[in-house]
């Protein structure tokens, strides 16, 4: 019932607000990396709030981009053991080792509304749904592992990344990366095939698709954290994704390529 009610209220929010993840790394099944502050208590309460904005294609393989409101509440317990936020959902990390994260998590399933875009008419709306998932990561030294395996009612979907973070100094961090992305046959057929149906409402401006299980898209990552102090930090993310496979032949591709840039500014309770 919970999830159900959070998928609902995303659903409210498509238009303006942008839930997607931060095009960077980590990867949103990471517990985000403190703003300074190392000496966060087990069994304490640690609250991110704020907001920025998000640039970005108005959905995968869109022409067009669009600016969006992008909200930050996060909360996490005990050193990141428990966390939850609009954006990386809501998971527990079983680790007691700092440098190894492994849990489970409830997140949402990417949502699309038919009236983002001319390109999507007849195509209906994809209603963000509950997705329930897993993830490893690991750190080794200042190299990153990441990886997330999620399910819902529009398919399956895993995540891979890989960063390495460079100190730029006492308060700046950069971290460069890469993401690669996994859909099985009903995710991709959900997000990129097109059904005889879809096809004719749509005038027959789109040909009939059939999406098959693959590689969905990869991309180049860069993020960078700034400290103005203890309790305010900013995290502005880069990324150029590639689209590939049934998503990049998809008739609802229009630009296989594309950049989206995320700016959010935070206050740390």
């Amino acid at each position: 019932m919970f999830a159900s009610l959070i998928g609902t209220s995303c659903a409210a929010m498509a238009e303006s607000i942008n839930i997607e993840q931060i095009p960077d790394l980590p990867i949103r099944s990471i517990p985000p990396v403190a703003s300074g502050d190392t000496t966060q208590k087990a069994n304490a309460w640690e609250v991110t709030l704020g907001g920025g904005l998000s640039y970005a294609p108005r959905y995968e393989g869109a022409a067009n981009d669009r600016l969006r409101f992008m909200p930050l509440l996060d909360a996490s317990y005990n050193n990141g053991k428990f966390y939850i936020s609009p954006i990386r959902g809501i998971g527990y990390n079983f680790s007691d080792t700092r440098d190894v994260q492994y849990g489970v998590r409830i997140s949402i399933g990417r949502g699309r509304s038919q009236n983002e875009d001319p390109h999507l008419y007849g195509m209906g709306d994809i209603r963000f749904a509950p997705e329930t998932g897993i993830f490893y990561n690991q750190h080794f030294g200042e190299y990153l592992f990441s990886s997330g395996l999620s399910s819902g009612e529009n398919g399956t979907h895993a995540e891979l990344g890989t960063g390495y973070g460079f100190p730029l100094g006492a308060i700046d961090r950069l971290i460069i990366g890469g993401t690669l992305n996994w859909g099985d046959n009903k995710y991709s057929q959900t997000y990129f095939g097109v059904t005889p149906s879809q096809a004719a409402a749509s005038g027959n401006v789109l040909n009939a698709y059939e999406a098959n299980a693959g590689i969905t898209a990869y991309s180049l990552t860069s993020n960078w954290m700034h400290n103005f102090n203890k309790k305010w930090s900013s995290n502005t993310g880069l990324a150029i994704k590639q689209l590939a496979g049934s998503a990049e032949s998809s008739p609802l591709t229009q630009r296989s390529t594309s950049a989206s840039m995320n700016i959010l500014l935070g206050y740390r309770f």
